[in-house]
């Protein structure tokens, strides 16, 4: 039975929660992504009191901005997030992992071990990996 680890993104990109939505839209582009984690920072850039506190997504940007008709330069990452994030092991099965996002409604869940991140998995991931089984 394959695990989380087997799949999970681990080359994770973030953004500050004070940049506005046209910048995540256009980091996510630039990386090849559909998601960034936001940090809220201190007040130097990678203060060691930085943390995550959610994570933005293209459907994030679609459904909460473009289609309530916002301003993109305006609206900031912090009022779309999802947050809190729901966290899993790497060690966890993935069917698991898939039936916690259909009970949950969610389509991210944030990897950690031992309190720390260690990686993303996105319900695509997980599908893409089942069909290919």
């Amino acid at each position: 039975m394959s695990k989380l680890a087997d799949v999970m993104i681990t080359n994770l990109k973030s953004i500050s929660c004070t940049s506005s939505v046209i910048e995540a839209a256009k980091r996510m582009r630039a990386e090849g992504i559909g998601s960034l984690l936001v940090e809220r920072t201190g007040k130097l850039l990678r203060d060691p009191d930085s943390t995550i506190i959610g994570l933005v997504s293209e459907t994030d940007i679609i459904r909460k901005v473009v289609a309530d008709d916002k301003n993109l330069h305006n609206t900031k990452v912090e009022s779309i997030i999802t947050s809190p994030m729901i966290t899993v092991e790497p060690t966890w099965p993935i069917e698991e992992a898939y039936e916690m996002m259909k009970q949950q409604g969610v389509r991210y869940l944030l990897v950690t071990e031992s309190g720390n991140i260690v990686g993303l998995i996105s319900l695509r991931d997980i599908l893409v990996h089942l069909k290919e089984r």
